[in-house]
Parts: structure tokens; sequence; C-alpha cells
């Protein structure tokens, strides 16, 4: 993909068979590029900003959140099919809040999973609040891993695309950049705060655990 975007300006990627460039793709989800990134960020990002846009657009008129078709394309073949979600798209309200919450136990926490590690990094949604734990917005994060912590605490292992990483969620959800077993680039925490903020997730259909 670096070498496409250098020598070609153009990434193509697919949506369910179907050819989606960046060259011939809308305007992508961010108003402007920032400068602070890495040089290969800085040449790749723009063209799966948009091809990401464009992807989304592809399921307008699909009933449900465009995130079950979008992640797994645009992801690749390691994103679960699985796709489970706590929130009505058209009322914007929490729906099967108990059974989202046993399913991702069942999904991803060693206990209940059946000690299954997670092989490959899989999408996810937060919902993001701030230090008064007021709702701010939805965001995407990856699920990189989860383990027990130094204090054998389980914790869930995320890569935060933002600026620090480290983030006041209130309600002492805090996100730790460091000092819990992070590897260079991940933040943590522990499996019950992640769980209080997850929205959306994906999993294996043919693998699934002892619901908690």
């Amino acid at each position: 993909m670096v070498a496409w975007a250098a020598r070609d300006n153009e990434i193509v990627m697919h949506f369910e068979g179907q050819p989606v460039s960046s060259a011939q793709s809308m305007a992508g989800v961010a108003s402007e590029v920032t400068l602070d990134l890495d040089p290969v960020s800085l040449i790749v990002v723009p063209h799966l900003d948009r091809i990401y846009a464009e992807m989304g657009r592809l399921c307008i008129g699909r009933k449900g959140d465009p995130h079950k078709w979008v992640n797994p394309e645009f992801h690749g073949w390691s994103a679960g099919r699985g796709f489970a979600i706590n929130v009505d798209v058209a009322t914007g309200k929490l729906t099967d809040l108990e059974g989202f919450i046993r399913h991702f136990y069942a999904s991803y926490h060693p206990y209940y999973n059946g000690n299954q590690p997670l092989i490959h990094p899989q999408p996810a949604g937060i919902a993001v609040t701030d230090s008064a734990a007021r709702f701010i917005g939805w965001h995407a994060i990856t699920i990189l891993r989860v383990a027990l912590d130094p204090d054998s605490e389980m914790r869930v292992y995320f890569f935060n695309p933002n600026n620090d990483s480290g983030q006041n969620w209130g309600d002492g959800v805090q996100v730790s950049t460091s000092g819990f077993g992070e590897r260079f680039g991940e933040s943590s925490l522990l499996f019950e705060q992640f769980t209080s903020r997850l929205y959306i997730y994906h999993y294996d259909p043919l693998e699934r655990g002892e619901p908690a």
C-alpha cells in the first residue's frame, strides 16, 4: 500500500468484490490531514480515509450499523465476521446490554472462552466519555490482546488512535499506557472497565465461549 500511495497516488481495496479506489472516492472522514504524523502515515492515511468513507457510503440504505459490513472488508480476512452492537441505530438507545456483555466475555475473556488467546487484532468501537463520564462520541479502536497484568488482574490491551492514548473517561475509568504490562504503543483498561465503554465488537461465530 505504501508503494501504491507513493508511486500511483492511489490505493485500491475491495468491498464485497467491488473495487474501491482512493483516487475516485469522495472526501474522507477527516476534514484535514494533520502534519504530526510519521512519513508513512502522511502518505497512506489520506487514501485509507477516503476508502473507509466510501465503503460507508456503499452501505447507505442498509439496516443497522455500517461497521458490520465495512470493518471486515477494510481490515481484511482476520476480522471476525460475527458482529455485536448494544445500540439501536434508529433510536440511539441501548439494546440487549446484558446479552452484549455476556457474549463479549464469552468471546474475549480467557476465563470464559476456554483460555483462547486473541490471535488477530480486532476492530471495535468505544463510547467515549469525558472526565465527568459525560458522553462525547463514538471512537474506533483495535483490541490487541487480553491478558493478566502484573497485579494478576485481567486487562484489555488495545490501540487507541489519538495523540496521547491515555484518557480519563470518568467514574474511575482511566486509560493507561504504562505500568500495567503495556507493550509499546498499547493502551489498556481493566476488562470490566473496558466493557463499560464498549458498544461494538467483532467475534468468530464458530468459536463460542461460555456466556458469563
